[in-house]
């Protein structure tokens, strides 16, 4: 993984701030190619794989293109800056991680990181259940109404309310509304949780990507006095 910037073009940046001063050459981590972008926007040109334990982009990059060092593409793809923490972590590096930043898993497990409105609806005819989530936080308290205090709802018990509708055809749908209150432990595992899904473009493009990264990568790096020289 160390060898993922060395890939990018670098370019010259005030590191100082001053307007005068020395600009230093930096890796330009914010470099992109267009033929990614273009191929990501055809949903054809791409699939969705689901990572595996302890599957890094090395071994996958290896796994499916049969290069680990195409392990770039995958990150770029997925628009992953900070390989180190952007990338889906095992049961080991999670557990890590929650202890580093919250101190241990105990205190991650017991500490509120925000609530959730949850509004649940099971139809009785057929029993299918449905449920919404809404964040509530200072900005956005319930489903866009912003009548109800953002104090008020967080101090609510477990359940708030549990209703019954009648349907034109004759049935019912009970409506259960609460508060659900997510841990600080419960917050990092979800969003990890979504990491497990990326995008891998099809074999097909990794010559053309490649070519043009190569391409633009090395046109980036001549000093920009000498392009046009």
């Amino acid at each position: 993984m160390s060898k993922f910037f060395s890939y990018f073009p670098r370019v010259a940046y005030d590191i100082a701030g001053n307007r005068y001063s020395n600009y230093q050459s930096v890796t330009n981590i914010f470099f992109r190619l267009r033929v990614i972008r273009e191929v990501l926007n055809n949903i054809s040109a791409y699939h969705y794989y689901q990572l595996h334990e302890d599957e890094t982009p090395e071994i996958l990059a290896e796994k499916y293109y049969g290069d680990p060092e195409a392990h770039w593409i995958i990150l770029l793809a997925n628009e992953i800056v900070d390989p180190q923490y952007d990338w889906y972590l095992s049961d080991r590096e999670f557990r890590n991680y929650i202890v580093k930043k919250y101190g241990s898993i105990a205190t991650a497990k017991t500490t509120i990181h925000h609530y959730e409105k949850v509004i649940v609806r099971e139809e009785g005819a057929t029993g299918i259940v449905t449920e919404t989530r809404f964040t509530i936080n200072e900005d956005k308290l319930t489903d866009n109404d912003l009548t109800v205090p953002y104090d008020y709802y967080t101090g609510l018990a477990e359940t708030q309310s549990v209703s019954t509708y009648n349907l034109s055809d004759g049935g019912t749908v009970i409506e259960t509304i609460y508060r659900d209150d997510i841990t600080n432990y419960d917050y990092e595992y979800a969003l990890n949780e979504s990491r497990r899904s990326i995008k891998l473009i099809k074999k097909e493009y990794y010559g053309q990507i490649l070519s043009e990264f190569n391409s633009i990568s090395e046109y980036a790096k001549i000093p920009y006095f000498r392009r046009f020289a």
